[in-house]
């Protein structure tokens, strides 16, 4: 599924086939590093030509004073096949270690020495990779836009997996860690990675000594996981000396659908007929009309964002034709004025999905067509955006019920 995603000269899309994303480039072909370490079967053409382009990518970097974010992160996987230069590397930490922009830059650069045994000058980067991540007050962040996809909670995690991976001795794992605790919010995909990474780099480290389950003493990771109607108590006791943090996650499912909310956005979903008139779907609508669905997006201030919109169907709805609309075919549709440069967007049989990378304080207008296919009474779910990479940042509109006449 990831390679149907790369391109002919190496380099990785997002939604498909592309290039131009250096950074990206880098964190995929080191997914498919670790995941050949790891003993898993990576086509060798494809492996192959994804270090090639970063190579290539390497050899053709501008000078900088501030940047190197997607260098640093091609560096350290290039360093861990054997295929990058050792004075490249050296240069980059005696002459530029202040200039990478970001502590996971500096962290993968101190990585890739590592990776060649310059263990001294790894220390010195992972050094001001840690100066970084500790002048960070908090991890909770503004709006804004990173071109490395990442956050202050993913950077901290990333410069934790890196120094333990390295068996650096530069940097205090425990009071990284002890940062990483959950906080209430939900994890970013860049976010819940690297925490998974890091914690697999700290499963080889000594801890839990003293910890029992049951009267039983735990060895290696403590992970249970429970369903609603498993009886019986579970006690956890800690018999050692030294503090520890016990984590409890609940799922489910509300009883009452939630109601609509935004932090950081308001979103709306509006449906019309196809010359405009707008329709109130409470009232009950017949099989085989057609109706345009309108979602807008309404940021609180000037936000800066990957944004996924996504709006469940409710089952007596399809999605009718999206080719016509996307090409502009349906004619007695003037009245819609829509955003046109998306990222991507899949019409798919359950819902409408959407990515758009958005910039400012103005609204966000996404379209669709639907045909109501099926007779009944249906639920319907929320509409919703969030930022990809700070989905703290996100919003909902109301859920309800749609009534489909014969």
């Amino acid at each position: 599924e990831v390679l149907t995603n790369q391109g002919s000269e190496g380099g990785f899309g997002l939604w498909g086939p592309s290039s131009g994303d250096f950074w990206l480039d880098a964190y995929v072909t080191d997914f498919l590093s670790r995941a050949k370490a790891q003993g898993h079967a990576v086509p060798d053409v494809a492996f192959r030509s994804a270090l090639d382009n970063l190579r290539n990518r390497v050899n053709y970097t501008a000078d900088f004073d501030k940047g190197g974010e997607a260098l640093a992160y091609a560096l350290m996987v290039l360093a861990r096949e054997g295929a990058a230069t050792i004075g490249d590397l050296r240069y980059y930490a005696d002459v530029k270690g202040d200039a990478f922009a970001t502590p996971i830059a500096q962290a993968q650069l101190a990585a890739a020495l590592a990776s060649y045994g310059d263990q001294t000058r790894a220390d010195a980067m992972f050094h001001k990779a840690g100066a970084r991540v500790a002048g960070y007050k908090s991890l909770t962040e503004a709006q804004i836009y990173r071109g490395d996809y990442g956050s202050r909670r993913r950077d901290v995690a990333a410069v934790l997996t890196l120094a333990t991976e390295a068996k650096s001795k530069a940097l205090d794992a425990e009071k990284l860690s002890l940062s990483l605790r959950p906080d209430g919010r939900s994890l970013s995909t860049q976010e819940a990675s690297w925490t998974l990474l890091a914690a697999n780099a700290l499963i080889e480290q000594p801890g839990g000594e003293g910890i029992t389950l049951n009267g039983k003493p735990v060895t290696g990771p403590l992970v249970r996981v429970l369903k609603a109607d498993d009886g019986g108590e579970m006690r956890v006791n800690n018999g050692s000396k030294k503090a520890t943090t016990l984590t409890l996650t609940t799922y489910g499912v509300p009883l009452v659908p939630e109601p609509a909310t935004g932090n950081g956005y308001a979103i709306t979903r509006n449906y019309y007929q196809m010359d405009g008139t707008p329709v109130d779907i409470d009232n009950g609508i017949k099989t085989g009309d057609r109706l345009v669905v309108v979602l807008e997006v309404v940021p609180f201030g000037k936000a800066q964002a990957r944004l996924m919109l996504a709006d469940p169907l409710p089952a007596g709805f399809e999605i009718d034709n999206p080719n016509l609309l996307r090409g502009g075919e349906v004619s007695g549709l003037d009245w819609l004025k829509v955003h046109e440069n998306i990222e991507h967007s899949e019409f798919r049989q359950d819902r409408f999905i959407s990515q758009v990378d958005w910039s400012g304080s103005n609204t966000l207008r996404l379209a669709y067509v639907v045909r109501a296919v099926s007779p009944g009474e249906f639920h319907h779910p929320a509409a919703s955006v969030e930022d990809m990479y700070r989905p703290s940042y996100r919003a909902q509109t109301d859920a309800g019920r749609v009534i489909i006449k014969e």
